[in-house]
């Protein structure tokens, strides 16, 4: 069965107004690149990394190009969904996943992902124990954390166990697959390890909390991320909140809300007021 690699290196060619001549050598003539672009042969990873160099593009580049032309994801048109219908509060449908009949075709894993989103509206619905085990075990086998893995523990944070959480986001910032073309991953390592900091401050376990605020730091390194980094302040002023330094924690918690409100982030804004106006209730 051939591959269609060859459909994309000539899109990204001709996108790129690259001649076949141009690309050819001694090592591959211009009628094997034609074929190879046709689908009527296939080439060597060497000679394809040779022809992307001279192309000025990246492997990790062209195979993202790749993989969004030609593999639809079903997880990922899943999440969309769930995105979708979460932020216009249409939960319902998101409850109708769980029937046997929907257009998606979901794993039991994904199934324990969407019954912990429903936890977070529904409180009647929460996986079991034996589904959260199964999860749990899942993920401490994975050595490279990929954009599934990530996304299931993120959904389940409010339904896993504070220790699970923490041992598994450990695992996640210390393994996880990095593309320097398409940061996603980094994205959303980093708001994960932002929500297990925050739980690690609210269960007093400031050894944990020491650890990931190291490892956010070098997420955020040379990083813009203005929503992680605002995040991050305000959960590190929570953080000396709890030891006792309420001047300074109480300073950068409310500086963090300044600029939530400056970034016109109002959801954002909303959610960790709510959590300042709870902790100082008794000021107000």
């Amino acid at each position: 069965m051939k591959s269609s690699l060859g459909k994309t290196l000539r899109e990204v060619r001709k996108g790129k107004q690259v001649s076949i001549c141009k690309i050819a050598d001694e090592y591959l003539s211009k009628s094997q690149i034609s074929r190879f672009e046709r689908g009527e042969s296939e080439i060597s990873c060497i000679r394809l990394m040779n022809i992307l160099d001279k192309l000025n593009i990246t492997l990790e580049e062209f195979l993202t190009i790749h993989s969004n032309e030609n593999h639809p994801n079903n997880f990922i048109n899943l999440i969309k969904y769930i995105q979708e219908e979460y932020s216009k509060q249409r939960f319902s449908n998101i409850k109708l996943l769980l029937n046997e009949d929907v257009t998606y075709k979901i794993s039991s894993l994904e199934r324990t992902m969407i019954k912990s989103i429903i936890y977070t509206f529904d409180k009647s619905t929460k996986p079991t124990k034996n589904e959260l085990l199964e999860l749990s075990d899942y993920l401490f086998k994975i050595e490279k954390w990929g954009y599934y893995e990530i996304i299931l523990l993120g959904n389940c944070v409010r339904t896993l166990n504070y220790d699970t959480l923490f041992l598994l986001t450990k695992e996640m910032v210390k393994n996880y697959f990095y593309c320097f073309v398409s940061k996603t991953n980094k994205r959303l390592v980093t708001e994960l390890a932002l929500n297990c900091l925050i739980a690690s401050i609210d269960n007093y376990r400031f050894n944990h909390c020491n650890f990931l605020i190291q490892e956010i730091e070098l997420l955020l390194k040379n990083e813009l991320s203005y929503y992680e980094k605002t995040v991050f302040l305000y959960a590190q002023g929570y953080f000396e909140l709890k030891q006792n330094n309420k001047i300074e924690g109480k300073h950068k918690m409310k500086q963090a809300l300044q600029i939530f409100k400056l970034l016109d982030d109002k959801p954002t804004f909303m959610r960790y007021n709510e959590h300042y106006s709870l902790i100082f209730k008794d000021e107000q």
